[in-house]
């Protein structure tokens, strides 16, 4: 009885929608290409998903990343290889909260201080490596610099795509509606503007241009000229 009773509880709370004479159930959250999608657009939700997969990953593969007699350039390669993009997976489509990249660094740190392990002070004792040391042994850019590359590098694609594309008009049209008032949740292109306006490339001569708090149609219609401003950003340490 109590089976049955919860059973078309749940069935009377369904809800669904018709799309050209097929019903569909209206769901809050779903997985699509391997990424979450929320109704609220709730991108800390995945980014808690990926750091999970890269976790179980990171679990999986860490007697081969402790050992020290296995050399570190191997250990790297299975770390760039089988758990980074795991992680990274969709991430140049999603906005990054100040608690999402907090939650990248340590989870990238915590793999990285098991390749690396600790270093011996001149006392004899054990210390754990700090940030930019790790950084400096990885010897190239981290978590969050990556993605915001790979964001940088979706944008190019995105606005060199023709002007009936679905994906460009979803980007580039404003909505009709005005947002509340009060503090706003950071918005992806914003994330862009801030990161050229850090490499010092928020306005650019020639065919590649950002004004204003949009990026423009006519951005990365030059792609060399973008993939220059991308290899700056990939450069540049401040985007942390």
């Amino acid at each position: 009885m109590v089976g049955r009773s919860s059973k078309k509880k749940t069935v009377s709370l369904s809800r669904t929608v018709t799309v050209d004479g097929d019903e569909l159930e209206v769901v809050d959250e779903c997985v699509y290409l391997g990424s979450l999608i929320t109704a609220d657009n709730n991108t800390t939700k995945e980014i808690q998903r990926r750091i999970q997969a890269g976790n179980r990953a990171y679990f999986a593969l860490r007697k081969t990343l402790r050992p020290r007699r296995i050399p570190r350039r191997t250990k790297l390669t299975v770390y760039k290889t089988l758990i980074r993009p795991v992680v990274l997976y969709g991430l140049e489509n999603v906005t990054l909260l100040t608690e999402d990249i907090r939650a990248l660094a340590v989870f990238e740190r915590k793999v990285l201080r098991t390749i690396f392990g600790g270093v011996q002070t001149e006392s004899g004792e054990w210390r754990r490596l700090m940030n930019h040391e790790l950084q400096a042994l990885l010897g190239e850019i981290l978590f969050v610099q990556q993605a915001k590359v790979g964001r940088l590098r979706w944008a190019g694609h995105v606005a060199r795509m023709p002007d009936d594309s679905a994906v460009k008009s979803v980007l580039f049209n404003d909505p009709a509606d005005t947002r509340n008032r009060g503090a706003q949740r950071a918005r992806w292109l914003d994330q862009i503007e801030a990161d050229l306006r850090v490499t010092g490339r928020l306005r650019v001569t020639g065919r590649l241009r950002v004004t204003g708090r949009l990026l423009r149609r006519r951005v990365a219609q030059a792609r060399v000229d973008w993939r220059r401003i991308i290899e700056t950003t990939r450069a540049t340490t401040a985007l942390n």
